[in-house]
């Protein structure tokens, strides 16, 4: 089974410094130890995003603090006195020419307290990719990163960059409505000696329904209100099909969808790690209950048949 790890998006975005800290609190306490932010999480950085690409300038979010993710866990680590009991994953998300790199890296370190971080990723492939790489290879070399990867790439920008440089990580996105993955990146990886760390198993909220079966609902404070960019992804036919189908099987079984959605992917013994977001301690309960309360792989594999008919 893969390991379980802390996706920190949320982090004075969906939810306030306060209720962040008891977040964490209780990922560390079920036993999550893997801590996973990027230099583009915060609150501040939503507003930009919405008022650049959207042309919409209000406030949505629980603070307007750029970066918040990365200072909250910092402080958050640095007040528990727990940073080296756990790994904490990062990533340059703006420019990618090896001196941004350089520049995102450390003032990524600045503001989470510490002098190294387990992960450092390319938060998308760039066109400077092997520059890019390069540079990360770099910092793993100096000390200032343990391992290196990328966030969101396809397996021929990863091929490119491996030979570059060898990677130790590949994050992508991958659930039932997003299913591409398994098929050729996720055993490619693990082929290659690199481990894949999934995130968004639920979909960013999408696999429970919060949205609606055909995306008619938009909750305020969520996060396809904060960043609708993630209803592009989303509301699409084969998503909103492989929703519907899973909303029968949680009928049909008396299991949540969130629980079956989460065995679907936490089954795969190729995946190193699986990130879950939350905004409240549940969230992580219900990650926790899924990985140690697997479902029956014959209602999985209905799911699987259903990924296979519509792939």
């Amino acid at each position: 089974m893969p390991v379980l790890g802390f996706g920190a998006v949320t982090l004075g975005r969906e939810i306030g410094e306060n209720e962040s800290y008891a977040l964490l609190d209780h990922a560390y306490e079920l036993g999550l130890r893997i801590f996973d932010t990027a230099e583009a999480y915060g609150g501040g950085n939503s507003r930009a995003y919405r008022l650049k690409n959207l042309g919409v300038d209000d406030i949505r979010e629980a603070s307007a603090i750029m970066h918040s993710s990365e200072i909250i866990l910092g402080k958050w680590m640095r007040s528990r006195g727990i940073g080296s009991q756990i790994e904490v994953h990062s990533k340059a998300s703006g420019y990618y020419d090896p001196s941004g790199v350089r520049k995102a890296l450390t003032h990524s370190l600045e503001r989470l307290q510490t002098e190294t971080v387990a992960g450092y990723y390319l938060h998308s492939p760039p066109a400077m990719l092997a520059e890019a790489v390069c540079a990360m290879a770099d910092e793993r070399q100096a000390g200032r990163v343990r391992r290196i990867g990328i966030c969101n790439a396809g397996q021929e920008a990863l091929a490119i960059a491996h030979k570059t440089a060898p990677l130790d990580l590949c994050q992508h996105i991958y659930n039932l409505a997003q299913p591409d993955p398994g098929r050729q990146l996720i055993p490619w990886c693990h082929a290659n000696g690199i481990q894949f760390v999934a995130y968004s198993p639920l979909g960013a909220g999408f696999l429970t329904g919060k949205y609606g079966l055909r995306g008619e609902l938009s909750p305020k404070g969520t996060r396809f209100d904060v960043v609708p960019g993630h209803r592009d992804v989303y509301f699409r036919p084969e998503c909103f099909a492989a929703l519907e189908r899973l909303t029968a099987v949680a009928a049909e079984t008396g299991l949540p969808a969130y629980h079956l959605a989460l065995s679907w992917v936490m089954r795969r013994s190729d995946l190193a790690v699986v990130l879950v977001g939350a905004t409240r301690p549940q969230h992580l309960d219900n990650a926790v209950a899924a990985l140690h309360s697997p479902v029956q792989e014959q209602v999985l594999a209905g799911l699987d048949a259903f990924e296979i008919a519509h792939g």
